[in-house]
Parts: structure tokens; C-alpha cells; sequence
């Protein structure tokens, strides 16, 4: 059983600090400088240590799922499920989650010295590469034969991957202790391929009386080797005399990637090359399908045509009697098509009870079950310690959105204008064996002179 986990850039946090990671994603209302353009525009209008920043190099990625563990893999991994009568199989699919098998992963590396920001303004730029992979629960149950009945199974299935460079220009604009702020963000889109939504479906039925198996499916698989698009975050903070933040933010408003449209530049389909490749030695390498990745759509559709046990032995039937299925490439397909990225509203609390203490708490949720957002709320609480300034401690535990539950924790290693921060989290679980998915982050920046008061 080979599961391959790809990076997605739209993950359901949206973060790129290791310092965020590393509080669980309580991150809301107390970023600062380059960092605040991915959590929360305004506080760029509340510059604190230092008024300028520049990113040197580092990379967050993460990989996830709602089933597979290296646990899991020690069970089943390699194994026929059949044997002892399918004792084996039925633990499986009792262990197979009742929403569905979703697998998603994520990596974003900032590109050195072009993300930078010097007092309220800041400019980004980031290399992003995305997958959101789903099967649900009556397509597993199809798949590894846990048939009934008298059930309808939608076979519902969901493919999302894409590379992109996402350029972002931000402000905070303050007033009193209170600040606005807005990202702009513009999409280079280098790759992409999916299932179409609203063009992909499919259900398998046994019929309860005769045990009669009937079914269809239509799919279309899309690719594209460029595509552009823009997004919108904003932003709120306030900031009380008393020590507590409170910061809003609003991300991916109008957000969308419109493929095979014109782009300021071109990299032909190599990206969507390597894509694929990834996708081939992956979840399809044990099956006929033979892509070439050159941007061209797929078209597959099936049929099971009353298929029942009697007459697949009758003497004048064949195959195509009971089953149609029709492939069909769809080369220079350049026809244009969007996927939009999914609204999410953020909302923060903060407050730095102790000289060395700061605690902070996160409520977030997203509107749409796609690239690595999950309907439903998600919170966040973290804490930093700072007793050592140069050698910070931060801890932060999550529930919610795609990864379920986490624990993270991370350090820093901060000396004059060098500064080298490093997060790592677990997924519903916290040892290295039973966790679901693992977030590293690791990020080097430069500052200017620090702020005197």
C-alpha cells in the first residue's frame, strides 16, 4: 500500500514563521514586520523591536492525514488483507476515518531578500507548492469491497496540486492604538491539475432484493502549465493600555488563479512535468493510467450496467454488456478555468502577563473543504518565554481544521541583527510512531537597528 502526501502552499493555518508554528497558530494579534503580511496586515502599523526586516532563507512544510501512521503502516503496510478468512481487511476498513481519507502537506519557501519590510510596508515573495488529495468513505468502502445491500455509494473523490509564486505588497495604516491593514497578493501560477469540481461524480448501487450492481461515474481531470490570479487579506489590531491585543483578520477575499490565461512569464510545462511525475511514482503508479502532463484535460466515464450474479455466466454475454468505460485525452486543451481560494476569517487574542510571558489564543475557520482548508472552526492557544531573550521557548497546541489535533514547540537562537527560529508539530498524536503528520519550520532573518524608545 504506497499513500504519496504532497506539499500544499493553502494550508488551513496559512503560516510561514516558525514562531507562529510553534504557538499552535496563536498568531492573530501579535506578529511583527514581514511576518505579520501571512497572519495579519495591521501589525505592520506597530513595528516593535526592530523597523526593518529582511528575510534570508528557510523553508515551512508540513505533511498530514487523517489515517496513515507509521504505526498504521506496521499493521497493514505490505500485507494481504485477505487471509484468516478477511480479518485483516475488516480491521481495516473499522479503522478507515467515517469522513473520508484526506491527505495534504505543504511548503512554502520565502525567496531571499525579496521579502523585506521597513516600517508600515512590507513586500513578499514565496515559492508555494500544493496538493489536497480525498477519498471518502463509500469510495473506500467500494474500493476494498465492504459492500451492503441496498446502499448508494457516492464515489466522491477530490485532487488539487499546484506551484505558484505569490508576490504580496502590505501596509498598516495606524491611528491612535488602534490599525488597519491590507495584503495584495498577486499569483504566478506555474502548474496545476485537479479534478474539475461540479464535473466530477460518480455512484455504485447494490440493489437489496436481487443483489444487482448498477453505477456510473464521469471525471475530468484538468491541467494547466500557467495561470495567474490575485487575493486580498485584511486586517485589524487594537491595542490596550492594559497590555491585551486583539487583532481580525479577513484572507483570500475575491482570491482566485485563473489557468491557461497569460502570465508575465513562462516556464512552458516543466513544472507540471515534475508534478506529474511525483503523482506517477505515487497514488497511480499501479495502475494503466499514462499521463504525459503536457496541459491536456482528461475525460474518463464508466458504466456498470446491471450486473448481477446469474447472468455473468450466461453463455452469449460479455464484458461490454455488463461495463462501458471511455478514456479520452483532451490534447491543447486551453480552455480557461479557476479554482478559488477559500475565504477564512481569523480573530486573535494576546496578552504579555509577565516581563518573560506572553500568552495568546486563536479562533480561525474556513467556508470551503478544499486546498487544505476544512469547514468548521479551528483554535489556537501558544505561549512564548523569553527569560532567555536570545534563546526564546514557545509551545502551542491546536484542534481543529485539517490536521485534527497538534502539539507544537519551537526555540530561536536571536544574537544582535542575526536571528534563526525553528518550530516542529505533531499531528493527532505526539510520538513520532503514532502521529498522523508532522509541521517543520525553520526560518533566518536579518534586522535593522533596533527601535529606541
Amino acid at each position: 500500500m504506497v499513500v504519496t502526501l504532497f506539499a500544499s502552499f493553502l494550508s488551513g493555518q496559512n503560516l510561514a514563521h516558525p514562531r507562529a508554528v510553534a504557538m499552535g497558530g496563536a498568531f492573530t494579534a501579535i506578529p511583527d514586520g514581514l511576518f505579520s503580511v501571512n497572519s495579519n496586515p495591521a501589525n505592520l502599523a506597530f513595528p516593535e523591536d526592530f523597523n526593518t526586516y529582511f528575510y534570508l532563507g528557510g523553508l515551512d512544510w508540513q505533511i498530514t492525514n487523517n489515517f496513515y501512521s507509521l504505526l498504521t503502516t506496521a499493521k497493514y503496510g505490505g500485507k494481504d488483507l485477505t487471509v484468516d478468512d478477511g480479518e485483516l481487511q475488516r480491521e481495516f476498513i473499522n479503522d478507515l476515518p467515517e469522513n473520508g481519507w484526506r491527505t495534504t502537506s505543504s511548503l512554502r519557501i520565502p525567496l531571499p531578500l525579496i521579502n523585506f519590510s521597513k516600517g508600515n510596508k512590507s513586500f513578499t515573495t514565496n515559492i508555494l507548492y500544493a496538493g489536497d488529495y480525498y477519498v471518502s468513505k463509500p469510495a473506500l468502502d467500494v474500493i476494498f469491497g465492504n459492500w451492503e445491500k441496498g446502499v448508494e455509494y457516492d464515489t466522491d473523490l477530490r485532487i488539487d496540486a499546484m506551484t505558484a509564486i505569490e508576490y504580496a505588497y502590505s501596509m498598516g495604516i495606524p491611528y491612535d492604538n488602534i490599525s488597519f491593514g491590507f495584503s495584495l497578493k498577486y499569483y504566478q501560477g506555474l502548474g496545476y491539475f485537479g479534478l474539475a469540481p461540479g464535473q466530477s461524480s460518480g455512484t455504485i448501487k447494490v440493489d437489496t432484493a436481487n443483489f444487482v450492481l448498477t453505477g456510473s461515474g464521469d471525471y475530468l481531470f484538468r491541467q494547466s502549465g500557467a495561470g495567474r490570479g490575485v487575493g486580498v487579506d485584511l486586517g485589524f489590531t487594537y491595542r490596550d493600555k492594559s497590555g491585551l491585543d486583539i487583532g481580525f483578520c479577513v484572507q483570500n477575499i475575491a482570491g482566485l488563479i485563473r489557468w491557461n490565461s497569460p502570465t508575465l512569464f513562462s516556464t512552458g510545462n516543466s513544472i507540471l512535468k515534475l508534478m506529474g511525475n511525483q503523482l506517477k511514482s505515487g497514488m497511480i503508479k499501479n495502475t494503466d493510467l499514462d499521463l504525459p502532463f503536457d496541459g491536456e484535460s482528461y475525460h474518463y466515464e464508466f458504466e456498470f450496467r446491471n450486473i448481477a450474479g446469474d447472468r455473468l455466466f450466461e453463455g452469449d454475454s460479455s464484458y461490454s454488456d455488463f461495463f462501458y468505460s471511455k478514456r479520452e485525452i483532451v490534447e491543447d486543451d486551453s480552455s480557461a478555468f479557476n479554482t478559488k481560494l477559500p475565504l477564512v476569517l481569523r480573530f486573535g487574542l494576546a496578552k504579555q502577563v509577565s516581563n518573560d510571558l506572553l500568552l495568546a489564543m486563536d479562533f480561525s475557520t474556513g467556508f470551503r473543504d478544499r486546498f487544505n482548508y476544512n469547514k468548521g472552526w479551528r483554535l489556537s492557544m501558544g505561549m512564548e518565554y523569553t527569560y532567555l531573550p536570545k534563546l526564546p521557548f514557545r509551545f502551542g497546541m491546536a484542534i481543529g481544521d485539517i490536521t485534527g489535533w497538534e502539539v507544537n514547540l519551537g526555540s530561536g537562537l536571536h544574537i544582535g541583527f542575526a536571528h534563526l527560529d525553528w518550530a516542529v508539530g505533531f499531528h493527532r498524536g505526539i510520538w513520532v510512531h503514532t502521529s498522523k503528520g508532522i509541521h517543520f519550520s525553520l526560518g533566518s532573518y536579518f534586522t535593522g537597528k533596533r527601535k529606541t524608545s
